[in-house]
């Protein structure tokens, strides 16, 4: 594998995600088409970012667009901000949810919408065995856009 060159840079970074990105992509000579080469994100999906519209990244994604934009990880990390999983204001409220959600998957339903972004879940059934050898069954979900989990 070849050696990055990491570039020092001498003006001072943005404070955001999209802008920093996008403050580097300039400061490399870059085009969207090229970082997109790089990475293997979409031109719309590095729009995305440079909008605002994506706050944080996963690891990979955060070491991809980082080795196109030959940096280290953290400089782009240390701009990113998830969103607060906060359940709602009404805990019980937010427990009906997650339980309708449960329910829904353990009855068959795919395509489910995420409770705090919209987008759409990643769903499945984990089959298990309880201490008695009967078989047990969990709901499993997951977005891919923002961190929720349904564990």
């Amino acid at each position: 594998m070849e050696k990055q060159n990491f570039w020092k840079i001498s003006e001072p970074l943005e404070t955001t995600l999209s802008r920093r990105v996008s403050q580097l992509r300039r400061l490399r000579n870059l085009t969207l088409e090229e970082v997109s080469e790089r990475t293997n994100f979409t031109v719309a999906r590095l729009e995305d970012i440079e909008a605002g519209l994506e706050t944080w990244l996963s690891a990979t994604d955060r070491q991809k667009l980082a080795r196109a934009l030959t940096i280290d990880p953290p400089v782009l990390q240390e701009v990113e901000v998830k969103p607060r999983l906060e359940p709602s204001a009404d805990p019980k409220r937010w427990q009906a949810i997650l339980d309708d959600l449960t329910e829904s998957i353990l009855l068959g339903a795919r395509e489910l919408s995420c409770p705090q972004c919209g987008h759409t879940l990643r769903c499945r059934v984990q089959e298990g065995l309880d201490i008695n050898e009967n078989p047990i069954f969990f709901a499993k979900a997951f977005c891919q856009k923002c961190p929720f989990t349904l564990k």
